[in-house]
Order: structure tokens, then sequence, then C-alpha cells
């Protein structure tokens, strides 16, 4: 009789650990996508928002456990309760409604990666009429895609980040368009440091939040207030600069 009461009490209040504290279950994606969410063999997820949620978590007596979720099943685990939470820009969502965001924790940032010896700068996006740029495999990217249509800019497109870059070493094209943190990590991670610079203007971007399911709102808020101080504390930019 007491396992079966214990049993619907943990129903109620959502998954706890053996130490009794509620767990957080938070959607990495199979593969993750570094450095916002970093999986490796052998290792515990890591990255920019896992950390953050980490450490926010802790504070109030909650443990995050890490699940990789493809994409398509993303919103209906959140919703049935299966998942608590994902990273994601709130602008992707149709019914934004029907969860619970936080603030907005890193901007996530679209730039050009070009050679040192060779930079492309830009103040306007005719200044880049005539280039090759290198872009990733099916995606859309707003500012550009009108001149990619019409060839005033040519697009070369490869599978993924690191072969963006290594298309620009090769000099295959004059710069790629690379999620800033994704493309500083590469850098560090090939110890390809020194060869690329980074545009001062963004080609475009998104606002990283964390979306819960609907009965987080009460912990939503508690990370919010936390998130806040991170910011003017100088603790968030210090665990964002780890990655870069």
């Amino acid at each position: 009789m007491k396992r079966l009461v214990l049993f619907f009490l943990c129903c109620c209040i959502g998954a706890v650990d053996i130490f009794g504290s509620e767990i957080i279950i938070f959607n990495t994606s199979p593969k993750g996508y570094p450095p916002y969410m970093i999986k490796e063999a052998g290792k515990q997820s890591s990255g920019i928002m896992v950390e953050i949620l980490q450490i926010i978590a802790a504070k109030h007596g909650y443990v995050v456990k890490t699940k990789g979720v493809p994409r398509k099943r993303v919103d209906d685990q959140l919703k049935s309760g299966d998942l608590d939470a994902t990273a994601r820009a709130k602008e992707w969502v149709p019914n934004p409604e029907d969860f619970e965001f936080t603030d907005v924790i890193v901007r996530a940032s679209d730039v050009l990666f070009s050679l040192e010896k060779t930079p492309i700068t830009f103040q306007k996006i005719e200044d880049l009429f005539g280039k090759k740029i290198g872009a990733h495999l099916g995606y859309k990217y707003p500012m550009l895609d009108i001149y990619f249509k019409d060839n005033r800019i040519s697009r070369n497109d490869t599978a993924n980040e690191t072969a963006m870059l290594t298309m620009v070493l090769k000099e295959r094209t004059d710069a790629a368009v690379i999620n800033e943190l994704v493309g500083k990590w590469l850098i560090k991670q090939k110890q390809w440091q020194g060869k690329f610079v980074v545009s001062e203007k963004e080609i475009g971007g998104f606002d990283y939040r964390i979306m819960f399911n609907k009965k987080w709102r009460s912990f939503v808020q508690k990370f919010n207030q936390e998130l806040t101080l991170m910011k003017q504390n100088g603790e968030l930019e210090k665990i964002i600069s780890k990655y870069k």
C-alpha cells in the first residue's frame, strides 16, 4: 500500500531522483547543437543552455536530466509531460501560448566567417554582390535568399558548419554564414585560431530561450529572476565565453 501511495505522489509532483529532488527533463536533441548543447560519447551533456539551466535549477532544488528527442517529437512530448523543456526561439513556435518561455538567454547571431588574409566586410547586402557565400544545406536566410535566387550572390551549400569553414579555408567560397558561437566553438575545436575573421554585422539570428511545459510556470518565473542577476553580475557572459 505504501508503495502504491508513493507511486501516485510521484505522478502528481513529477519525476524525482533518488535523493528526492524533482527532475527537469531537458531535450538536447539526438546530436546536440554545440556549443549550446554538447553531446559527447561517454560524457555528460554540457553546453551553454545546459549549464545555465543546471545552475539555476540547482539553486531551487531541481536536478536536470537530458534526453535526445528528434525535433518532430519534441512539442508533443512537451505537451504530454514526457519532456519538460527544450531550447527554442519563441518566434519559431506557431502556438507559443501553449508553452512557458524564459527570457532571452543569448542572442544567436548569424555572421560571416571569412579568411583573415582576405576578409569580407559589408555595411549593406549589396556589398556582397558577386561573392560566393557558403550556406547550410536546407537552411533559409531571409536577408540573402532573394539574392541567392537571382544569383547576385552565389550560394554554395554544404552539409554542416565544419564543411562550410573548410570550404572557406580552401578558398572555394569567399565567406560562410554561420551562427557566431557555433563557428567560434568549431574554430577552437579544430585549432583554426587566427585563420578567420567574423563580420561585425549580422546576416540574421534569433533570441534563444528555454521553452517549458506549462506546469513549470512558477519555476520559469524564478528562472527569469536568476537569469537577470546572472546578466547583471557577469556570470552569464562568463559561461558563454568558455565556449568561444
